[in-house]
């Protein structure tokens, strides 16, 4: 074993001079000098002076670190992905929350003008306890969406999520990614709520509720079944239901339509993906006195028993890709 070339090994009994040594070396005493002018009272002050320059330092890091182009990386998905995340007016609060202008999910190679989401004044607060652990949930999330707002938390686990969100007041007729799959003008306001907690691969330990409430729905200068500017209005609409072991039960659904209303029961059995879940669903179809008599022909069509008020029973199964009435 050959010898180290800066000296021979250090011995313990040489530690007490070569601390003298260290402490006597110009740069040290040096920069003890400057310290205790700095802090001419003792070591107190200046580790408070030590504390403010670190705050400081990360105080102007969090005013210069490029927020928005982090999170545009963090949030955009792949190349492939059928979807894109914009951003615009990214900005850090002193309680660590994000405040977004404006985020805006929009289908790729499709018109800009027509997201599939556009959300304002957003805000996202982390919890300061799970960012202390490495991981920002749950997140509180609250925004401006179409007129209305969206308030909710979202806790995402390796192996499981939770999600809480409520919608108040939302604007149907606001709402441009509906033009992507009708040509008549919607209008209405929507209210819901939603608890859902779970696996997302494994859809049988999905379990939650849901309540949704419509007012004043409306969907006109739609041309169907050879009407040139056919109309579809609902006053009133409520659905609601519970999820459990992958199940969701209807618990009521209810459509108070102007021209028919729309009734129903039964459950749907979640599957993975969401479009191949089986329909199990007893539905009413009840004709008011303003249905259309151009369609009435049209209601002979539908398959199920017939009520002696005109009404229709059919008996909605299949998947939500492809359901089939009988």
């Amino acid at each position: 074993m050959s010898t180290t070339a800066v000296g021979p090994p250090a011995r313990l009994a040489d530690l007490p001079t070569r601390s003298h040594r260290l402490t006597a070396h110009p740069a040290v005493v040096a920069s003890w000098r400057m310290a205790r002018a700095v802090a001419p009272d003792g070591t107190v002050p200046l580790a408070l002076y030590g504390v403010y320059a670190i705050l400081l330092y990360l105080v102007f890091v969090a005013a210069t670190f490029p927020h928005e182009l982090a999170l545009r990386q963090v949030l955009e998905p792949a190349a492939t992905a059928p979807v894109a995340v914009e951003l615009r007016g990214v900005r850090l609060g002193w309680t660590l929350a994000y405040t977004i202008d404006e985020l805006r999910l929009v289908r790729r190679g499709a018109d800009p003008a027509l997201p599939l989401l556009s959300a304002t004044h957003v805000h996202a607060a982390p919890s300061l306890l799970g960012l202390l652990r490495g991981r920002p949930f749950p997140l509180d999330l609250r925004a401006d969406l179409y007129g209305g707002t969206v308030e909710g938390t979202v806790d995402l686990e390796p192996d499981a999520f939770a999600v809480r969100a409520t919608l108040a007041n939302v604007d149907v007729g606001r709402y441009a990614g509906l033009r992507l799959f009708t040509a008549g003008s919607p209008h209405g306001r929507v209210d819901a709520t939603i608890e859902l907690a779970g696996n997302a691969a494994r859809v049988t330990t999905t379990a939650g509720r849901f309540d949704v409430r419509a007012v004043d729905l409306a969907l006109e200068g739609a041309d169907a079944f050879g009407l040139t500017g056919a109309g579809v209005h609902v006053p009133e609409l409520h659905v609601s239901g519970t999820i459990k072991g992958g199940r969701l039960e209807i618990g009521e659904m209810n459509a108070r339509g102007r021209e028919v209303g729309v009734s129903g029961t039964g459950n749907v059995l979640l599957a993975y993906p969401l479009a191949a879940s089986l329909l199990n669903l007893d539905v009413t179809l009840t004709p008011t006195a303003e249905f259309p008599e151009k369609l009435r022909p049209l209601l002979t069509l539908i398959p199920g028993d017939v009520g002696t008020d005109g009404a229709r029973h059919p008996h909605l199964s299949g998947t939500l890709a492809q359901p089939r009435l009988k």
